[in-house]
């Protein structure tokens, strides 16, 4: 097998190469030569998967995480800025909101004329 081909497979096991790749912070080339010097099991490739690692953490909060948040919300503060949302809603569409009555079309009668 290849250098290359060992080079891809490392890839589709560490897909967070791919976010670097596309965020532009490193290169395919840059990646496949630090592969070609260092192999798979150096330590120059913990910073590239720790960095995934914490960001599933962050990611992956547990419900015990969002019990705790939603045990410290205080109602009546939650309650005020509900309803001050409400009255801009409601102001908003004051504004945007136009009258829609139409007046009713009446036809002219046929015996008329324009200046009648």
């Amino acid at each position: 097998m290849s250098k290359k081909e060992e080079f891809k497979i490392f890839v589709t096991t560490h897909p967070e190469l791919v976010d670097y790749v596309n965020n532009d912070n490193m290169s395919w080339q840059k990646f496949y030569d630090m592969y070609a010097l260092y192999g798979k099991d150096n330590e120059i490739w913990d910073k590239y998967f720790n960095k995934k690692s914490v960001s599933e953490k962050e990611r992956n909060t547990s419900f015990s995480d969002i019990f705790e948040t939603i045990k410290n919300i205080n109602p009546d503060e939650l309650q005020k800025n509900i309803e001050s949302i409400n009255k801009a809603l409601g102001l908003l569409s004051a504004f945007t909101l136009k009258d829609t009555k139409k007046e009713e079309y009446t036809p002219r009668p046929l015996y008329k004329k324009f200046e009648d």
